[in-house]
């Protein structure tokens, strides 16, 4: 299974969207779908270094999950 990410390779280098491999779902996992996911200021912090991690690192925990809408509630 294919999808892509936003990959920071190392500190002060640009994102990169890539294709990479997903594992498939385990049991007692599910697929979601995403439409769209996005990078946000926070992501900005693992490229400055503000934020320690090792890279490679994925980002953009901003997401919006595909398919139909529920009922709104009240």
């Amino acid at each position: 299974m294919k999808t892509r990410a936003a990959v920071l390779r190392d500190m002060g280098k640009d994102w990169e969207i890539i294709e990479m491999d997903l594992d498939p779902p385990k049991e007692g996992e599910v697929l979601v779908r995403f439409a769209a996911a996005g990078l946000c200021h926070s992501d900005d912090h693992l490229r400055t270094g503000d934020i320690p991690v090792r890279y490679p690192i994925v980002g953009g925990p901003r997401r919006r999950r595909g398919g139909r809408r529920g009922r709104r509630r009240a």
